[in-house]
């Protein structure tokens, strides 16, 4: 039947390369982080794969499968992610899979806007459960080039609970270019060196 037509699938992929590599404020490496993604897009909805290297005793990297449904609503964007995560070179007696859920919201005002977005994991790998919640603006300077920075706050059972900032500025070099510097700093300094301040280059490819 026509009315239930599927849109025709539309692979895609890109991959970020960052020194040093970041998740929800804290530093994964000390040196290169390759984040390779590959998907494939069906009208609103996106399913694929991903993973990322980790400088850690208990693995060399995680990888994910995730699912994602995004929409429009006036001139904000709405976005829901599934993802079913789990260590590669994980150390024998740890725990390497978790799931993990996230939403985030994006309005813009002109040149202008704000973004929200929360991650939750019901039990994150050896730790209970984990929230992180991040809120900032952003300002297109242009139609390449925007700053923006981020506050964020991660509550974690049998962890650190910790408060992270970020500020930064991003260039679309060419289409599927872009760079990004941003500047890290969590309120838990003393908890050791993935709290540290931090300045970060990445790159992405989108093909």
């Amino acid at each position: 039947m026509a009315g239930l037509a599927l849109p025709p699938p539309d692979p895609g992929f890109e991959i970020v390369v960052s020194r040093p590599g970041m998740s929800q404020g804290l530093a994964q490496t000390d040196g290169l982080q390759i984040f390779p993604r590959a998907f494939v897009q069906l009208g609103a909805v996106r399913v694929g794969g991903q993973w990322r290297n980790l400088d850690s005793a208990t693995a060399n990297g995680v990888a994910a499968l995730f699912a994602s449904v995004a929409r429009t609503v006036g001139k904000t964007q709405l976005d829901a992610t599934v993802r079913y995560r789990i260590k590669t070179g994980a150390a024998p007696g740890s725990s390497p899979r978790a799931w993990e859920f996230s939403l985030g919201a994006r309005r813009t005002f002109g040149k202008f806007g704000l973004r929200l977005s929360a991650d939750f994991s019901p039990k994150e790998f050896a730790v209970g459960k984990s929230l992180y919640v991040e809120f900032g603006p952003t300002f297109d300077l242009s139609r390449t080039t925007r700053i923006s920075a981020n506050i964020g706050r991660r509550e974690r059972e049998d962890e650190p609970d910790y408060t992270s900032f970020n500020a930064g500025i991003s260039r679309v070099l060419a289409k599927p270019i872009a760079l990004d510097l941003r500047y890290f700093r969590t309120n838990r300094g003393e908890l050791g060196e993935r709290y540290h301040d931090r300045i970060v280059v990445s790159a992405r490819v989108a093909l």
